[in-house]
C-alpha cells in the first residue's frame, strides 16, 4: 500500500468539494471573518480595486 502524500490528500479534498480554493472562496472567508471580528486592516479600497483589476485580467 502506497502512503498518500499531503499533496494527494489535499487535491482529493478539493476534487470532492471538501475544501474550497480560489479568489471567490477567499473573499467569502474574509467577509465572514470581518463580519464576526471586524476589519483586520484599515480600509484601502483604492488599493483593493487596483489589485482586483490587476489579477482579474480586466483592463477596464
Amino acid at each position: 500500500m502506497k502512503t498518500m502524500t499531503d499533496t494527494d490528500r489535499i487535491l482529493g479534498q478539493i476534487e470532492r468539494g471538501e475544501c474550497r480554493v480560489g479568489p471567490d472562496a477567499a473573499r467569502e472567508i474574509a467577509a465572514r471573518h470581518e463580519a464576526a471580528y471586524g476589519a483586520a486592516w484599515p480600509a484601502d479600497h483604492a488599493w483593493a480595486e487596483a489589485m482586483d483589476t490587476l489579477t482579474s485580467g480586466d483592463p477596464q
